[in-house]
Protein backbone atom coordinates (compact mmCIF):
# COMPACT_ATOMS: atom_id res chain seq x y z
CA UNK A 1 0.00 0.00 0.00
CA UNK A 2 1.62 3.10 -0.81
CA UNK A 3 2.08 6.67 1.21
CA UNK A 4 -1.20 8.32 -1.12
CA UNK A 5 -3.69 5.52 -0.02
CA UNK A 6 -2.28 5.52 3.29
CA UNK A 7 -3.66 8.96 3.52
CA UNK A 8 -6.73 8.38 2.33
CA UNK A 9 -9.56 7.92 4.58
CA UNK A 10 -13.43 7.00 4.14
CA UNK A 11 -15.80 8.86 6.53
CA UNK A 12 -19.25 6.70 7.44
CA UNK A 13 -22.69 9.14 6.75
CA UNK A 14 -24.42 9.37 9.90
CA UNK A 15 -27.10 11.48 10.92
CA UNK A 16 -25.40 13.98 12.39
CA UNK A 17 -27.22 16.31 15.40
CA UNK A 18 -27.35 19.89 15.87
CA UNK A 19 -28.91 19.86 19.47
CA UNK A 20 -26.33 18.43 21.39
CA UNK A 21 -25.52 20.62 24.94
CA UNK A 22 -23.15 23.76 24.54
CA UNK A 23 -20.97 21.65 26.86
CA UNK A 24 -20.29 18.79 24.70
CA UNK A 25 -19.97 20.99 21.61
CA UNK A 26 -17.29 23.19 22.99
CA UNK A 27 -15.17 19.53 24.09
CA UNK A 28 -15.60 18.03 21.10
CA UNK A 29 -17.46 14.79 22.05
CA UNK A 30 -21.42 13.51 21.40
CA UNK A 31 -23.76 14.80 23.50
CA UNK A 32 -26.30 12.01 24.39
CA UNK A 33 -29.01 15.25 24.87
CA UNK A 34 -30.11 13.59 27.89
CA UNK A 35 -32.85 16.22 29.29
CA UNK A 36 -32.20 18.10 31.59
CA UNK A 37 -28.56 17.75 31.52
CA UNK A 38 -26.59 14.95 30.06
CA UNK A 39 -25.77 12.73 31.68
CA UNK A 40 -21.68 12.32 29.94
CA UNK A 41 -21.24 16.14 31.35
CA UNK A 42 -22.42 13.99 35.01
CA UNK A 43 -20.05 11.37 34.21
CA UNK A 44 -17.86 14.05 33.37
CA UNK A 45 -18.21 15.83 36.52
CA UNK A 46 -18.97 18.70 34.54
CA UNK A 47 -21.82 21.80 34.59
CA UNK A 48 -24.38 21.14 31.57
CA UNK A 49 -24.52 24.26 30.58
CA UNK A 50 -28.24 23.58 28.74
CA UNK A 51 -29.20 23.14 25.10
CA UNK A 52 -29.11 25.48 22.08
CA UNK A 53 -33.07 26.83 21.11
CA UNK A 54 -34.72 25.03 18.94
CA UNK A 55 -34.23 21.56 20.73
CA UNK A 56 -36.38 19.11 21.32
CA UNK A 57 -38.03 19.35 25.00
CA UNK A 58 -37.48 15.15 25.57
CA UNK A 59 -34.80 13.49 25.67
CA UNK A 60 -35.00 10.75 22.57
CA UNK A 61 -32.29 8.43 25.24
CA UNK A 62 -34.03 4.92 26.56
CA UNK A 63 -34.75 6.77 29.70
CA UNK A 64 -37.28 9.31 28.18
CA UNK A 65 -39.87 10.05 30.54
CA UNK A 66 -43.47 9.69 28.92
CA UNK A 67 -45.95 12.54 29.80
CA UNK A 68 -49.75 13.01 28.30
CA UNK A 69 -48.72 16.72 27.68
CA UNK A 70 -46.53 17.11 24.56
CA UNK A 71 -43.91 19.39 25.67
CA UNK A 72 -42.52 20.39 29.22
CA UNK A 73 -42.49 24.47 30.00
CA UNK A 74 -39.68 26.54 30.85
CA UNK A 75 -38.52 25.97 35.09
CA UNK A 76 -38.77 30.07 35.08
CA UNK A 77 -42.34 30.08 33.86
CA UNK A 78 -45.14 30.96 35.90
CA UNK A 79 -45.92 28.21 38.23
CA UNK A 80 -49.74 28.94 37.84
CA UNK A 81 -49.78 28.36 34.50
CA UNK A 82 -48.73 25.04 34.67
CA UNK A 83 -49.91 23.46 37.41
CA UNK A 84 -52.74 21.65 35.63
CA UNK A 85 -50.44 19.38 33.85
CA UNK A 86 -50.44 15.61 35.13
CA UNK A 87 -48.08 14.05 36.79
CA UNK A 88 -45.19 12.41 35.21
CA UNK A 89 -45.08 8.66 35.33
CA UNK A 90 -42.46 6.61 35.42
CA UNK A 91 -41.42 4.39 32.40
CA UNK A 92 -41.22 0.52 31.96
CA UNK A 93 -37.89 1.71 31.39
CA UNK A 94 -36.96 3.62 34.31
CA UNK A 95 -38.54 0.47 36.51
CA UNK A 96 -36.50 -1.82 35.00
CA UNK A 97 -34.56 -1.63 37.95
CA UNK A 98 -32.65 -5.08 39.01
CA UNK A 99 -33.78 -4.16 42.72
CA UNK A 100 -37.46 -4.56 44.06
CA UNK A 101 -36.78 -2.17 46.37
CA UNK A 102 -35.52 0.81 44.56
CA UNK A 103 -38.38 0.25 41.84
CA UNK A 104 -40.74 0.69 44.99
CA UNK A 105 -38.96 3.76 46.50
CA UNK A 106 -38.85 5.45 42.81
CA UNK A 107 -42.33 4.97 42.65
CA UNK A 108 -43.43 6.58 46.15
CA UNK A 109 -41.37 9.28 45.57
CA UNK A 110 -42.60 9.33 41.69
CA UNK A 111 -46.34 9.44 42.26
CA UNK A 112 -47.23 10.64 45.68
CA UNK A 113 -49.21 13.82 45.59
CA UNK A 114 -48.02 16.81 43.85
CA UNK A 115 -48.33 19.30 46.58
CA UNK A 116 -46.04 22.35 45.97
CA UNK A 117 -43.58 20.69 43.59
CA UNK A 118 -43.10 22.95 40.18
CA UNK A 119 -42.38 21.03 36.60
CA UNK A 120 -38.53 20.86 37.52
CA UNK A 121 -38.79 18.94 40.95
CA UNK A 122 -41.18 16.67 39.29
CA UNK A 123 -38.59 16.00 36.68
CA UNK A 124 -35.86 15.47 39.36
CA UNK A 125 -37.64 12.82 41.29
CA UNK A 126 -39.44 10.92 38.21
CA UNK A 127 -35.82 11.27 35.94
CA UNK A 128 -32.79 12.79 37.50
CA UNK A 129 -33.37 10.19 40.61
CA UNK A 130 -33.76 7.23 38.42
CA UNK A 131 -31.64 7.90 36.19
CA UNK A 132 -28.81 8.31 38.75
CA UNK A 133 -30.03 5.12 40.19
CA UNK A 134 -28.97 3.27 37.65
CA UNK A 135 -25.72 4.81 36.89
CA UNK A 136 -23.95 6.14 40.90
CA UNK A 137 -23.80 2.78 43.77
CA UNK A 138 -24.13 5.53 46.16
CA UNK A 139 -27.29 6.88 45.19
CA UNK A 140 -28.76 3.18 44.00
CA UNK A 141 -27.49 2.29 47.93
CA UNK A 142 -29.40 5.25 49.19
CA UNK A 143 -32.64 4.69 47.05
CA UNK A 144 -32.30 0.72 48.26
CA UNK A 145 -32.02 2.12 51.90
CA UNK A 146 -35.18 4.03 51.40
CA UNK A 147 -37.07 1.37 49.85
CA UNK A 148 -36.62 -0.71 52.90
CA UNK A 149 -37.35 1.67 55.44
CA UNK A 150 -40.76 2.45 53.44
CA UNK A 151 -41.53 -1.37 53.42
CA UNK A 152 -40.78 -2.47 56.81
CA UNK A 153 -41.86 0.78 58.68
CA UNK A 154 -44.61 2.06 56.23
CA UNK A 155 -46.03 -1.19 54.86
CA UNK A 156 -45.09 -3.08 57.72
CA UNK A 157 -44.41 -6.41 55.76
CA UNK A 158 -42.79 -8.70 58.29
CA UNK A 159 -43.10 -7.20 62.13
CA UNK A 160 -40.96 -9.80 63.28
CA UNK A 161 -37.78 -9.08 61.25
CA UNK A 162 -38.97 -4.51 61.41
CA UNK A 163 -36.01 -2.72 60.86
CA UNK A 164 -32.76 -5.32 59.88
CA UNK A 165 -33.51 -4.94 56.36
CA UNK A 166 -33.19 -1.37 56.70
CA UNK A 167 -30.01 -1.40 58.64
CA UNK A 168 -28.28 -3.04 56.37
CA UNK A 169 -29.26 -1.03 53.59
CA UNK A 170 -28.82 2.09 55.60
CA UNK A 171 -25.33 0.91 56.30
CA UNK A 172 -24.36 0.25 52.48
CA UNK A 173 -25.22 3.67 51.51
CA UNK A 174 -23.63 5.53 54.24
CA UNK A 175 -20.38 4.08 53.63
CA UNK A 176 -20.74 4.44 50.01
CA UNK A 177 -21.88 8.27 50.43
CA UNK A 178 -18.71 8.82 52.56
CA UNK A 179 -16.37 7.15 49.94
CA UNK A 180 -18.37 9.65 46.98
CA UNK A 181 -17.78 12.59 49.57
CA UNK A 182 -14.15 11.98 49.58
CA UNK A 183 -14.02 11.79 46.07
CA UNK A 184 -16.86 13.56 44.08
CA UNK A 185 -16.27 11.20 41.39
CA UNK A 186 -19.79 11.77 39.96
CA UNK A 187 -19.93 15.43 40.88
CA UNK A 188 -21.96 16.94 43.98
CA UNK A 189 -25.50 16.56 43.01
CA UNK A 190 -25.56 12.24 43.64
CA UNK A 191 -23.95 13.16 46.80
CA UNK A 192 -26.61 15.65 47.75
CA UNK A 193 -29.23 13.07 46.75
CA UNK A 194 -27.64 10.53 48.65
CA UNK A 195 -27.87 12.27 51.70
CA UNK A 196 -31.55 13.43 51.17
CA UNK A 197 -32.76 10.04 50.67
CA UNK A 198 -31.02 9.16 53.92
CA UNK A 199 -32.56 12.21 55.69
CA UNK A 200 -35.81 10.70 54.69
CA UNK A 201 -35.04 6.99 55.85
CA UNK A 202 -34.04 8.27 58.90
CA UNK A 203 -37.58 10.62 59.10
CA UNK A 204 -39.72 7.52 58.60
CA UNK A 205 -37.94 6.08 61.39
CA UNK A 206 -38.20 9.00 63.17
CA UNK A 207 -34.97 9.89 63.92
CA UNK A 208 -35.17 13.10 63.29
CA UNK A 209 -31.25 14.13 64.63
CA UNK A 210 -29.70 12.01 62.49
CA UNK A 211 -32.26 13.13 59.51
CA UNK A 212 -31.53 16.41 60.28
CA UNK A 213 -27.78 16.16 60.11
CA UNK A 214 -27.87 14.62 56.59
CA UNK A 215 -30.16 16.91 55.55
CA UNK A 216 -27.57 19.82 56.85
CA UNK A 217 -24.95 17.99 55.28
CA UNK A 218 -26.72 17.91 51.76
CA UNK A 219 -27.23 21.58 52.43
CA UNK A 220 -23.66 22.36 53.01
CA UNK A 221 -22.35 20.91 49.79
CA UNK A 222 -25.11 22.67 47.61
CA UNK A 223 -23.70 25.66 49.25
CA UNK A 224 -19.98 25.03 48.84
CA UNK A 225 -20.69 24.43 45.43
CA UNK A 226 -23.52 26.64 43.99
CA UNK A 227 -21.56 29.95 45.34
CA UNK A 228 -19.72 32.50 43.13
CA UNK A 229 -16.30 31.43 44.27
CA UNK A 230 -16.65 27.75 43.07
CA UNK A 231 -15.31 27.23 39.39
CA UNK A 232 -15.61 24.50 36.89
CA UNK A 233 -11.91 23.74 37.71
CA UNK A 234 -12.10 24.04 41.48
CA UNK A 235 -15.45 22.80 42.53
CA UNK A 236 -18.41 21.29 40.07
CA UNK A 237 -21.40 23.78 39.72
CA UNK A 238 -24.94 22.86 40.77
CA UNK A 239 -27.71 24.10 38.25
CA UNK A 240 -29.30 26.95 39.64
CA UNK A 241 -33.09 24.99 39.72
CA UNK A 242 -31.33 22.16 41.69
CA UNK A 243 -30.22 24.98 44.15
CA UNK A 244 -33.49 26.14 44.68
CA UNK A 245 -34.86 22.49 45.53
CA UNK A 246 -32.37 22.24 47.83
CA UNK A 247 -32.91 25.46 49.35
CA UNK A 248 -37.03 24.39 49.81
CA UNK A 249 -35.90 22.14 51.86
CA UNK A 250 -33.71 24.21 54.27
CA UNK A 251 -37.53 25.53 55.55
CA UNK A 252 -37.92 22.09 57.10
CA UNK A 253 -35.47 22.79 59.96
CA UNK A 254 -37.10 26.41 60.90
CA UNK A 255 -40.32 25.30 60.77
CA UNK A 256 -40.54 22.01 62.43
CA UNK A 257 -38.11 23.13 65.45
CA UNK A 258 -39.29 25.92 67.57
CA UNK A 259 -37.12 29.09 66.94
CA UNK A 260 -34.42 27.85 64.77
CA UNK A 261 -33.18 29.20 62.21
CA UNK A 262 -32.84 28.10 58.11
CA UNK A 263 -29.44 26.09 58.14
CA UNK A 264 -28.23 28.43 55.06
CA UNK A 265 -27.63 32.44 55.35
CA UNK A 266 -30.51 34.77 53.65
CA UNK A 267 -30.63 35.77 50.78
CA UNK A 268 -30.50 40.03 49.47
CA UNK A 269 -33.81 41.24 50.28
CA UNK A 270 -36.26 40.57 47.49
CA UNK A 271 -38.01 43.32 45.28
CA UNK A 272 -41.36 43.58 44.28
CA UNK A 273 -39.73 42.81 40.81
CA UNK A 274 -38.45 39.91 41.61
CA UNK A 275 -41.79 38.69 43.12
CA UNK A 276 -43.65 39.72 39.99
CA UNK A 277 -41.20 38.75 37.39
CA UNK A 278 -40.00 34.90 38.93
CA UNK A 279 -42.12 31.60 39.40
CA UNK A 280 -44.67 31.59 42.51
CA UNK A 281 -42.45 29.17 44.27
CA UNK A 282 -38.96 30.85 44.01
CA UNK A 283 -40.36 33.53 45.11
CA UNK A 284 -41.91 32.38 47.82
CA UNK A 285 -38.82 30.09 48.65
CA UNK A 286 -37.36 33.34 49.12
CA UNK A 287 -39.80 35.23 51.21
CA UNK A 288 -40.24 32.24 53.62
CA UNK A 289 -36.18 32.02 54.27
CA UNK A 290 -35.93 35.70 55.05
CA UNK A 291 -39.03 35.48 57.05
CA UNK A 292 -37.77 32.25 59.38
CA UNK A 293 -34.63 33.87 59.84
CA UNK A 294 -36.11 37.05 61.24
CA UNK A 295 -39.16 34.65 63.25
CA UNK A 296 -35.97 32.89 64.58
CA UNK A 297 -34.15 36.16 65.45
CA UNK A 298 -37.58 37.34 67.15
CA UNK A 299 -38.38 34.77 69.12
CA UNK A 300 -36.17 35.27 72.39
CA UNK A 301 -38.07 38.27 72.44
CA UNK A 302 -41.78 36.84 72.51
CA UNK A 303 -41.94 36.77 75.82
CA UNK A 304 -40.40 40.17 77.38
CA UNK A 305 -41.07 43.72 78.24
CA UNK A 306 -41.87 45.73 74.50
CA UNK A 307 -39.12 47.95 75.83
CA UNK A 308 -36.38 46.13 75.72
CA UNK A 309 -37.16 44.94 71.87
CA UNK A 310 -34.75 46.28 69.58
CA UNK A 311 -36.04 48.84 67.62
CA UNK A 312 -34.77 47.30 64.31
CA UNK A 313 -36.20 44.13 65.07
CA UNK A 314 -39.69 45.61 64.57
CA UNK A 315 -38.74 47.75 61.47
CA UNK A 316 -37.58 43.91 60.06
CA UNK A 317 -41.16 42.59 61.55
CA UNK A 318 -42.61 45.10 58.59
CA UNK A 319 -40.17 44.34 56.05
CA UNK A 320 -41.49 40.72 56.27
CA UNK A 321 -44.89 40.88 56.36
CA UNK A 322 -44.92 43.51 53.67
CA UNK A 323 -43.31 40.75 51.51
CA UNK A 324 -45.59 38.06 52.52
CA UNK A 325 -48.59 40.19 51.86
CA UNK A 326 -47.47 41.65 48.44
CA UNK A 327 -46.46 37.95 47.54
CA UNK A 328 -50.09 36.49 48.39
CA UNK A 329 -51.47 39.80 46.50
CA UNK A 330 -49.81 39.05 43.43
CA UNK A 331 -50.43 35.38 43.49
CA UNK A 332 -54.11 35.06 44.08
CA UNK A 333 -56.30 31.89 42.98
CA UNK A 334 -57.99 32.43 39.64
CA UNK A 335 -61.45 31.39 40.15
CA UNK A 336 -62.81 28.91 42.96
CA UNK A 337 -63.93 26.07 39.54
CA UNK A 338 -59.81 26.28 38.82
CA UNK A 339 -58.71 25.70 42.49
CA UNK A 340 -58.31 21.44 41.38
CA UNK A 341 -56.06 22.72 38.43
CA UNK A 342 -54.01 24.68 40.69
CA UNK A 343 -53.23 22.41 43.19
CA UNK A 344 -49.56 23.97 43.49
CA UNK A 345 -50.10 27.42 44.15
CA UNK A 346 -53.16 26.88 46.55
CA UNK A 347 -50.38 24.48 48.69
CA UNK A 348 -47.89 27.94 48.28
CA UNK A 349 -50.58 29.86 49.99
CA UNK A 350 -51.12 27.74 52.61
CA UNK A 351 -47.18 28.05 53.58
CA UNK A 352 -47.43 31.68 52.97
CA UNK A 353 -50.43 32.73 55.17
CA UNK A 354 -49.18 30.37 58.11
CA UNK A 355 -45.84 32.46 57.75
CA UNK A 356 -47.37 35.34 57.89
CA UNK A 357 -49.29 34.53 60.98
CA UNK A 358 -46.51 33.65 62.62
CA UNK A 359 -44.50 36.11 61.85
CA UNK A 360 -47.21 39.00 63.12
CA UNK A 361 -47.55 37.32 66.81
CA UNK A 362 -43.86 36.37 67.18
CA UNK A 363 -43.62 39.49 69.50
CA UNK A 364 -46.89 38.59 70.70
CA UNK A 365 -46.53 37.25 74.23
CA UNK A 366 -50.32 36.37 74.46
CA UNK A 367 -51.87 33.41 72.57
CA UNK A 368 -55.51 35.24 71.94
CA UNK A 369 -52.90 37.47 69.51
CA UNK A 370 -53.68 34.78 67.50
CA UNK A 371 -57.60 35.29 67.14
CA UNK A 372 -57.70 38.59 65.08
CA UNK A 373 -56.31 36.01 62.27
CA UNK A 374 -59.62 34.06 61.89
CA UNK A 375 -59.67 35.09 57.98
CA UNK A 376 -56.26 33.50 56.85
CA UNK A 377 -56.54 30.20 59.79
CA UNK A 378 -59.66 29.64 57.50
CA UNK A 379 -58.20 30.11 54.32
CA UNK A 380 -55.71 27.89 54.99
CA UNK A 381 -57.89 25.32 55.77
CA UNK A 382 -60.54 26.04 52.60
CA UNK A 383 -57.61 25.81 50.12
CA UNK A 384 -56.42 22.42 51.84
CA UNK A 385 -59.73 21.01 51.21
CA UNK A 386 -60.18 22.01 47.73
CA UNK A 387 -57.11 19.82 46.70
CA UNK A 388 -57.53 17.36 44.71
CA UNK A 389 -57.73 13.36 46.65
CA UNK A 390 -53.95 12.15 47.75
CA UNK A 391 -54.97 9.22 45.22
CA UNK A 392 -56.91 9.16 42.26
CA UNK A 393 -57.96 5.91 40.77
CA UNK A 394 -55.60 6.32 37.16
CA UNK A 395 -52.92 7.17 39.76
CA UNK A 396 -52.36 5.24 42.05
CA UNK A 397 -49.33 3.48 43.20
CA UNK A 398 -48.80 0.30 41.20
CA UNK A 399 -46.98 -1.76 43.92
CA UNK A 400 -49.19 -4.06 45.17
CA UNK A 401 -50.90 -2.54 48.70
CA UNK A 402 -49.33 0.56 47.88
CA UNK A 403 -52.38 2.25 46.48
CA UNK A 404 -54.28 2.20 49.95
CA UNK A 405 -51.03 3.64 52.03
CA UNK A 406 -50.74 7.42 52.81
CA UNK A 407 -47.80 8.91 50.81
CA UNK A 408 -44.60 10.42 51.57
CA UNK A 409 -42.88 13.46 50.14
CA UNK A 410 -39.47 15.08 50.92
CA UNK A 411 -40.47 18.50 49.82
CA UNK A 412 -42.92 21.44 52.13
CA UNK A 413 -46.14 20.78 51.50
CA UNK A 414 -49.82 21.26 53.88
CA UNK A 415 -49.06 19.41 57.10
CA UNK A 416 -46.92 22.42 58.94
CA UNK A 417 -49.79 25.07 57.64
CA UNK A 418 -52.55 22.69 58.99
CA UNK A 419 -50.87 21.95 62.16
CA UNK A 420 -50.53 25.67 62.74
CA UNK A 421 -54.23 26.35 62.15
CA UNK A 422 -55.03 23.52 64.83
CA UNK A 423 -52.68 24.16 67.31
CA UNK A 424 -53.48 28.52 67.42
CA UNK A 425 -57.29 28.56 66.11
CA UNK A 426 -59.12 28.28 69.05
CA UNK A 427 -62.19 28.23 66.45
CA UNK A 428 -64.38 25.23 67.69
CA UNK A 429 -65.29 23.96 64.40
CA UNK A 430 -62.47 25.20 62.30
CA UNK A 431 -59.65 23.81 64.12
CA UNK A 432 -61.30 20.37 64.11
CA UNK A 433 -62.07 20.61 60.15
CA UNK A 434 -58.01 21.46 60.08
CA UNK A 435 -57.21 18.51 62.46
CA UNK A 436 -59.38 15.92 60.42
CA UNK A 437 -57.29 17.16 56.99
CA UNK A 438 -53.90 16.79 59.15
CA UNK A 439 -54.14 13.26 60.37
CA UNK A 440 -55.22 12.16 56.37
CA UNK A 441 -52.29 13.83 54.81
CA UNK A 442 -49.60 11.21 54.54
CA UNK A 443 -45.87 12.51 55.36
CA UNK A 444 -43.75 15.74 54.29
CA UNK A 445 -40.05 15.33 55.31
CA UNK A 446 -39.98 15.11 59.09
CA UNK A 447 -44.14 15.85 59.83
CA UNK A 448 -46.08 12.44 59.95
CA UNK A 449 -49.74 14.02 59.99
CA UNK A 450 -50.70 11.30 62.55
CA UNK A 451 -48.16 12.18 64.66
CA UNK A 452 -48.71 15.88 64.52
CA UNK A 453 -52.69 15.11 64.53
CA UNK A 454 -52.34 13.13 67.62
CA UNK A 455 -50.46 16.40 69.30
CA UNK A 456 -52.59 18.44 68.29
CA UNK A 457 -55.21 16.85 69.61
CA UNK A 458 -53.54 16.45 72.87
CA UNK A 459 -53.46 20.28 73.07
CA UNK A 460 -57.57 20.73 72.26
CA UNK A 461 -58.51 18.50 74.99
CA UNK A 462 -56.09 20.64 77.11
CA UNK A 463 -57.27 24.17 76.14
CA UNK A 464 -61.22 22.89 75.85
CA UNK A 465 -60.62 21.35 79.30
CA UNK A 466 -61.68 17.75 77.83
CA UNK A 467 -60.89 14.61 79.24
CA UNK A 468 -57.77 12.94 77.74
CA UNK A 469 -58.66 10.49 74.69
CA UNK A 470 -62.31 12.14 74.83
CA UNK A 471 -63.88 12.28 70.95
CA UNK A 472 -63.03 15.44 68.90
CA UNK A 473 -66.48 15.32 66.93
CA UNK A 474 -69.13 18.05 67.67
CA UNK A 475 -72.92 17.00 67.39
CA UNK A 476 -75.71 19.37 66.46
CA UNK A 477 -75.34 22.44 64.72
CA UNK A 478 -73.43 25.10 64.10
CA UNK A 479 -72.86 27.96 67.04
CA UNK A 480 -71.32 30.96 66.73
CA UNK A 481 -71.51 31.84 70.41
CA UNK A 482 -69.95 28.00 71.68
CA UNK A 483 -67.59 28.22 68.55
CA UNK A 484 -65.87 31.52 69.58
CA UNK A 485 -61.88 31.19 70.21
CA UNK A 486 -62.78 33.90 72.78
CA UNK A 487 -64.66 31.46 75.05
CA UNK A 488 -61.02 29.76 75.55
CA UNK A 489 -59.36 32.58 78.13
CA UNK A 490 -55.45 33.24 78.22
CA UNK A 491 -54.98 31.08 81.30
CA UNK A 492 -56.16 28.27 79.62
CA UNK A 493 -54.21 28.47 76.41
CA UNK A 494 -51.46 26.25 75.60
CA UNK A 495 -47.58 28.44 74.95
CA UNK A 496 -45.60 25.54 73.45
CA UNK A 497 -46.30 21.36 72.85
CA UNK A 498 -44.94 19.26 70.19
CA UNK A 499 -44.52 15.40 69.91
CA UNK A 500 -41.11 14.19 71.63
CA UNK A 501 -39.01 11.39 72.25
CA UNK A 502 -38.51 10.63 75.77
CA UNK A 503 -35.03 8.67 77.39
CA UNK A 504 -37.35 5.28 78.74
CA UNK A 505 -33.95 4.44 81.15
CA UNK A 506 -33.63 8.09 82.17
CA UNK A 507 -37.09 9.13 82.34
CA UNK A 508 -35.59 12.72 81.61
CA UNK A 509 -38.07 15.57 80.36
CA UNK A 510 -36.28 18.02 78.18
CA UNK A 511 -37.48 21.15 76.00
CA UNK A 512 -39.49 20.78 73.16
CA UNK A 513 -36.91 21.89 71.23
CA UNK A 514 -33.96 19.13 72.19
CA UNK A 515 -36.38 16.25 72.10
CA UNK A 516 -38.02 17.59 68.85
CA UNK A 517 -34.77 16.10 67.59
CA UNK A 518 -33.80 13.22 69.34
CA UNK A 519 -32.53 9.86 68.48
CA UNK A 520 -35.39 8.35 69.99
CA UNK A 521 -38.33 7.90 68.56
CA UNK A 522 -42.01 9.85 69.31
CA UNK A 523 -43.77 8.99 72.34
CA UNK A 524 -44.80 11.56 73.99
CA UNK A 525 -46.35 15.29 73.69
CA UNK A 526 -44.77 17.97 75.74
CA UNK A 527 -46.99 20.67 76.84
CA UNK A 528 -45.85 24.08 78.56
CA UNK A 529 -48.63 26.54 79.37
CA UNK A 530 -47.69 30.32 81.00
CA UNK A 531 -50.62 30.75 84.29
CA UNK A 532 -50.27 34.29 84.38
CA UNK A 533 -48.90 35.89 81.48
CA UNK A 534 -48.88 39.27 83.32
CA UNK A 535 -47.02 38.38 86.26
CA UNK A 536 -44.44 36.06 84.32
CA UNK A 537 -43.44 39.71 81.93
CA UNK A 538 -43.42 41.42 85.50
CA UNK A 539 -41.24 38.92 86.95
CA UNK A 540 -38.78 37.53 84.15
CA UNK A 541 -39.52 39.92 81.10
CA UNK A 542 -36.58 41.75 81.74
CA UNK A 543 -34.01 39.72 79.26
CA UNK A 544 -34.65 37.96 75.97
CA UNK A 545 -34.64 33.63 76.64
CA UNK A 546 -34.89 30.91 74.24
CA UNK A 547 -36.66 28.79 76.94
CA UNK A 548 -39.01 31.21 78.62
CA UNK A 549 -40.10 28.33 81.15
CA UNK A 550 -36.57 27.29 83.07
CA UNK A 551 -36.22 28.66 86.58
CA UNK A 552 -40.03 30.80 86.28
CA UNK A 553 -42.97 30.13 88.85
CA UNK A 554 -45.09 31.12 86.29
CA UNK A 555 -45.13 28.26 83.99
CA UNK A 556 -46.64 24.69 84.05
CA UNK A 557 -45.50 21.52 81.88
CA UNK A 558 -46.69 18.12 81.48
CA UNK A 559 -46.12 15.01 78.93
CA UNK A 560 -49.02 13.30 77.99
CA UNK A 561 -48.81 9.55 75.57
CA UNK A 562 -48.48 10.10 72.00
CA UNK A 563 -52.15 8.64 71.07
CA UNK A 564 -53.40 8.07 67.46
CA UNK A 565 -56.29 10.20 66.65
CA UNK A 566 -59.62 7.80 66.08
Amino acid sequence: MTETDKAKRTRTNVKQSKFGCFTCKARRVKCDEAKPSCRRCLTAQRHCQGYPRGAPTESSSPLTITTTSSTFTSPTSRLSSTSSSPPILLTPDLLSLSSPLAKLACNVLVQSPRRAKNKLELEFWSRIVPQLTHSVPSVQAAVEAFGACYKEYVLRSDSTTTGLETTKRYIKALKLAQLDLSTMQHGPLPCMIACLLLASTEAIQQRLYSGHVHLNGALALMASHSSEEATQEAAPMIDKEYVSLFRKLDLHIATYAIGVAPHLPPQPPITAEDLLSGPPDQSLSRVLHSGYHFISAAYVYKYTSRRIIPPELLIEQGRQLSNMRQWLEYNQVPSPDTCGQDESLLVLRTQCLAALVYASCVLEPRETAYDSFGPEFEEIVTLVESLPPNTQPDHNLQHGDLSTLLSYTPEMGIIHPLYFVARKYRHRRWRRRALSLLIKSGREGPWCGEIEGAAASSLIWAEEGLAYKTSLDLVGPEDADMDDPINIPERNRVHVSGPVAVNDQENEVGTVESNQMSHKRLTMVHTFRCCDIEAMLRDDGHQPRHHPWKGSIHWEEWMDPLEPVT
